[in-house]
C-alpha cells in the first residue's frame, strides 16, 4: 500500500483516530466554491464557501464519518474498509434526516439550511453562514463567569429555539456548549440536529449521539426519552457555563452522584427559582424534571 493510501486508511476507532482530510479551496461542489475549513467533528467538516449564483458566504457542512470513509485523489469520499458499508448508510441517512429536520424548522434561534445535495459520494448541507463563537470556546477560554442577565438572556431564547424543534415534534438530543453559538450580537443559534428523534415514538430509539455530562440518563439506556429529556441537556449546559466545569457523566451520576444543586453553592450570585429550575431539570429521574419548555421557562422566570 502507497504511502497516500496508508495515510488515509481508516482504522477502527478504538485503534487510532484518523484525522479528517478536508476538500481543498477553491474546490467545487456544485455553484459552491470551499474556501476555509470552520469545524471538523468525527463525522463531519465544516467549511465556508461562496455561493457563486448569489455571490453570498455559506457554511457547508460534508458528511464525513472518518471512522468509515476516506477520501481519494479527485475529492470524493468512498467507504473504507469496504465492511464499513453499513455504518456508511446509517449514517448519511442520519445526514439527510438532519438536512430534512431543519429544513422544516425556520426560527431565528435554529440554525438554518437552505439545500442539501448529493455529491462526491457523499451528502451537504448548505446553512447561513454565521460569525460568532460557542459556549464551549467561552467555557475553555475565557475566565467570565456569566451573570444572571446573561444566563436568562442567551437561554430564554435557546429555550424557544428548543420549543420550536419540541413544535415540529422532535427532540433535539445533543444539546451541549459546543452546539449553541453564540452570535456577535448576543442571539444565540442551536447548531447540529443530527440527533434529532421523531417524537413520539413506540419503538424503541437507537441513540447514536451521546455526549457525556449533557446527554440525559434515559439517553444512555435508549429508551423513555421524552421532552424534558433535552431540558436535562439545557441544564447541564446552563451548569457548565456558571461553573465553568464539565458535568460528570449521568451514567456516573447513577452510580455515585457528586453534582451539588446549584441552590447550595451560586445562591449568593442568581435568583432562587432560576437555580431552582436548572436544579429541578438537572434530576437523574425523568418524571422530577419540568415535562416542557414552558414549565422550564414559568419555573425560571419567577420571581
Amino acid at each position: 500500500m502507497s504511502d497516500y493510501n496508508t495515510r488515509m486508511s481508516i482504522l477502527k476507532p478504538k485503534t487510532e483516530t484518523i484525522p479528517a482530510i478536508p476538500l481543498r479551496p477553491d474546490t467545487m461542489v456544485e455553484h459552491y466554491k470551499i474556501g476555509k475549513v470552520i469545524g471538523v467533528g468525527g463525522f463531519s467538516v465544516v467549511y465556508s464557501a461562496l455561493d457563486t449564483q448569489t455571490n453570498s458566504v455559506v457554511a457547508i457542512k460534508e458528511f464525513y464519518a472518518t471512522n468509515c470513509m476516506r477520501r481519494a485523489r479527485d475529492g470524493s469520499l468512498h467507504v473504507h474498509p469496504p465492511e464499513q458499508e453499513h455504518k456508511y448508510n446509517i449514517g448519511l441517512k442520519r445526514f439527510f434526516d438532519e438536512g430534512l429536520t431543519l429544513s422544516q424548522i425556520d426560527h431565528p434561534n435554529i440554525v438554518n439550511v437552505s439545500n442539501f445535495f448529493r455529491y462526491n459520494n457523499t451528502a451537504y448541507l448548505v446553512m447561513r453562514y454565521e460569525h460568532g463563537k460557542d459556549l464551549r470556546w467561552f467555557i475553555k477560554n475565557t475566565d467570565y463567569v456569566p451573570d444572571e442577565e446573561f444566563i436568562l438572556s442567551v437561554f430564554s431564547m435557546v429555550l424557544a429555539g428548543l420549543k420550536e424543534v419540541h413544535k415540529n415534534s422532535f427532540l433535539h438530543l445533543d444539546i451541549k456548549p459546543s452546539n449553541i453559538l453564540l452570535r456577535a450580537s448576543g442571539v444565540p443559534l442551536i447548531l447540529d440536529l443530527g440527533a434529532a428523534y421523531k417524537f413520539p415514538q413506540k419503538e424503541k430509539h437507537k441513540v447514536h449521539t451521546l455526549t457525556h455530562g449533557y446527554s440525559a440518563p434515559e439517553q444512555h439506556e435508549k429508551e423513555n426519552l421524552n421532552l424534558s429529556s433535552d431540558l436535562y441537556a439545557v441544564a447541564m449546559t446552563m451548569r457548565a457555563c456558571i461553573t465553568h466545569k464539565s458535568p460528570p457523566s449521568a451514567i456516573k451520576r447513577l452510580k455515585r452522584d457528586t453534582v451539588r444543586p446549584l441552590r447550595d453553592t451560586h445562591a449568593k450570585y442568581y435568583r432562587a427559582n432560576l437555580l431552582r429550575a436548572i436544579d429541578e431539570s438537572s434530576d437523574l429521574e425523568i418524571e422530577k424534571r419540568p415535562q416542557s419548555v414552558d414549565e422550564f421557562i414559568e419555573i425560571m422566570t419567577t420571581r
